[in-house]
Formats: C-alpha cells, sequence, structure tokens
C-alpha cells in the first residue's frame, strides 16, 4: 500500500471516530437515541409534516432545530429531569 494511500485511509478513519464520539452525520441517531425517539414524538404530536435537525448536547439537555415549510424554525430545548420526564421548551427564530 502507497504512503498516501495509508495516509488517506487514517484520517479516513480519524474523521470516522471522531464523528461517532461527537454524534454527527449517521452516528445521531446512535449517541441521542432516547432523545431522538420523545423529539420525534413531541414533533409529530405538535408539528405534524415537520422535521428536526440532528440533536446537539448542551449543558443541561439537547437542542435541535424544528423546519416547516412556509413557517418560521423552531428552536427546539429539550431537558431531562431527575424522574426521567423530557421537558421541552419552544423559542421560535425571527427571519429577517
Amino acid at each position: 500500500m502507497k504512503m498516501r494511500t495509508k495516509a488517506l485511509l487514517a484520517a479516513a478513519v480519524v474523521t470516522g471516530i471522531y464523528s461517532a464520539v461527537n454524534g454527527k452525520g449517521p452516528f445521531n441517531k446512535i449517541r441521542f437515541k432516547e432523545q431522538h425517539e420523545h423529539i420525534s414524538n413531541y414533533v409529530n404530536t405538535h408539528h405534524p409534516g415537520a422535521f428536526y435537525t440532528p440533536i446537539s448536547a448542551t449543558k443541561n439537555g439537547w437542542v435541535t432545530v424544528i423546519r416547516r415549510i412556509g413557517l418560521p424554525k423552531i428552536i427546539l430545548y429539550v431537558i431531562c429531569d431527575k424522574n426521567n420526564n423530557y421537558i421541552f421548551t419552544e423559542s421560535t427564530v425571527k427571519e429577517k
């Protein structure tokens, strides 16, 4: 195997590991499996036909953006209390 091929392969492996650890790309649903279940149910119930972006972890919980066709985006903040209840807070994005 050529040195350049080895370097490219190593870079791809490192990128894949980084993505898996941080829950990026296809690893997002694996890392945040339980959160995806709750958020998906919330979005389907409160905003039928909408979809949400990949979930990101925050200091106190998680955040995602709900996208709706023809309507402003919504930032959805999610926290989980000590009784394992998910609490959702919405904030509409005002677009210019």
